[in-house]
């Protein structure tokens, strides 16, 4: 059985939203905590079908999508709150939704970081090549371009350290 269908088969409507206080009314409604300006309860619980729908903003799914409407997360999230809020023991280790969200945003921040290192050495790259195509285009006839020169040619060494220095990261 797939992790979504095990826990909607598991988790009921009700349970979800007394976890966030919100007690539907005798017909089956609330307040819709997903767009501003409900004045009348919009929200349509169906503990039946175990779903939800607000006729005010649109927005309706499954437990599971309720869930990732509250928390404004992802999928596996969602699914591993669900888990560890109801004690399932599906997905394994129990993780909170705070250590799931953590994690995630440790590997978003490394491969940012990489990406980051990576263009900044293409750009070196770049720049040193563009001061050697200037270096080698210029004539060295008087003292004033000579100097330039062996400026341009002290920052093409000095961008090789750096790039190689990079790359040794």
């Amino acid at each position: 059985m797939d992790l979504a269908r095990e826990i909607k088969d598991r988790v009921r409507i009700s349970d979800v939203l007394a976890l966030y206080h919100l007690e539907p009314g005798r017909a089956g409604f609330i307040h819709c905590p997903f767009h501003a300006g409900d004045r009348d309860a919009s929200l349509k619980v169906y503990p039946e079908q175990n779903s939800w729908h607000c006729f005010g903003c649109g927005k309706g799914g499954s437990v599971i999508d309720f869930v990732m409407e509250m928390e404004c997360c992802g999928f596996r999230q969602a699914a591993a709150k669900l888990d560890g809020d109801f004690h399932l023991g599906i997905i394994g280790q129990k993780q909170s939704l705070r250590e799931v969200i953590q994690r995630e945003q440790e590997s978003d921040r490394r491969a940012f970081e990489q990406k980051a290192k990576q263009d900044s050495l293409k750009q070196k790259v770049l720049y040193r090549r563009a001061q050697w195509l200037k270096c080698k285009g210029m004539e060295a006839t008087t003292h004033e371009q000579a100097q330039e020169k062996a400026l341009i040619t002290a920052e093409i060494e000095r961008l090789d350290a750096e790039i190689e220095q990079e790359r040794r990261e």
